[in-house]
């Protein structure tokens, strides 16, 4: 059997990269564009240097002031790359001296977070049906009474219609009955799905952008950066609108709560390769991540953040989040979440199947 050098580097699960003589990447394998979320165009000419963390002062030094046609190689482990400021996650990194036709390096990358990061999801997603189905069954069981309750106060509002001051406490009984239903619904979710069409994930983004544009009237900014090669995607228009509003209207009011200086929101779309979701790989997804520079999310809630009823707002009611998450699962992907004080990122993964009309049919 012939051996094709390039088909075998590109069918390994090792990131690669190749440099030149000034640490310049010249190559990049599939699974370093996966793990870095770039393609090899944009990762050629980056500096190998400018991958890695600033923090990582010690290993940046040791690799500007390498002497390359003379490198001996070595072994950096648990090293943090940061390719974009948003983006942190840790490797162990083989470097070993590249003699072909120019000088350079051969870089072998292995994460070291992505085993734990499939159970972490693995073990999130089972969580939050377990959540989800508990909180519906107990709005089911609350719906069905809630009518009595309300029908009740109707007849009684009917039987003394000319007693004022018992009309007004019937009021008050339908009003709250009312609010508790409307409750009640947004805990049940949406309970029919709607027609998915071919749509670029932009279109969407922008009217969502609009209509929050028009709300907050100038008083934070919003900052787009988008892939423009991304491809269209099957989906339900109003209900990813939905979820997207609910991110962005979360954002909105964590920034303007805390009084943050100079309040932003960034809206970036990649292209994301080898996503796993689900425990299932899809070799290409569209990636769309909402960032903010406000407090963070409270340490105490990170770990539940998806779950119905859970907020750091007193006026909050935690469905927000649970019903984003709902609709993106619908659509065979995830929201994945990293927040510190000043950053919080929430990233919708949408993958791209080879059928998209039956996409979201789990």
């Amino acid at each position: 059997m012939q051996c094709d050098a390039k088909t075998i580097i590109e069918s390994i699960s090792t990131a690669l990269l190749v440099t030149d003589s000034q640490l310049k990447v010249a190559f990049a394998n599939t699974a370093a564009e996966q793990l870095f979320s770039m393609s090899r165009s944009k990762l050629q000419g980056i500096k190998l240097t400018d991958l890695i963390d600033a923090r990582e002062k010690n290993l940046i030094e040791t690799l500007q002031h390498s002497n390359v046609p003379t490198f001996q190689g070595f072994t950096a482990t648990d090293i943090t790359f940061s390719p974009d400021p948003h983006v942190h996650f840790h490797a162990d990194m083989y470097l070993s001296l590249y003699t072909g036709r120019a000088r350079g390096l051969v870089v072998e990358i292995h994460r070291l977070d992505y085993q734990q990061k499939l159970n972490e999801d693995l073990q999130r997603r089972n969580q939050n049906l377990a959540a989800r189905d508990l909180i519906r069954n107990l709005a089911h069981e609350i719906k069905n009474p809630l009518g009595g309750i309300r029908g009740a106060a109707q007849l009684l509002e009917m039987t003394y219609s000319t007693d004022s001051e018992l009309k007004e406490y019937t009021k008050v009984i339908i009003e709250q009955a009312d609010r508790l239903k409307a409750l009640v619904d947004r805990l049940l979710g949406p309970q029919r799905a709607n027609p998915r069409t071919m749509t670029n994930i932009h279109y969407v983004i922008e009217k969502v952008l609009s209509l929050e544009s028009m709300a907050t009237q100038g008083r934070l900014r919003f900052e787009k950066d988008y892939d423009p090669s991304l491809p269209e995607i099957m989906l339900d228009l109003d209900a990813m609108q939905q979820a997207l509003i609910n991110i962005i209207s979360n954002a909105i009011q964590a920034l303007t709560e805390s009084n943050t200086t100079y309040p932003t929101i960034k809206i970036r779309t990649r292209a994301l390769m080898g996503a796993l979701v689900g425990g299932v790989k899809y070799p290409m997804s569209i990636e769309v991540s909402i960032i903010d520079n406000g407090p963070g999310i409270p340490e105490e809630i990170k770990d539940m953040l998806f779950y119905p009823m859970v907020t750091s707002r007193a006026e909050g009611h935690g469905l927000g989040l649970s019903i984003a998450q709902n609709i993106v699962e619908h659509h065979n992907g995830t929201i994945e979440c990293e927040s510190t004080p000043g950053c919080t990122v929430f990233k919708l993964i949408l993958p791209l199947t080879t059928n998209n009309n039956n996409a979201g049919s789990k």
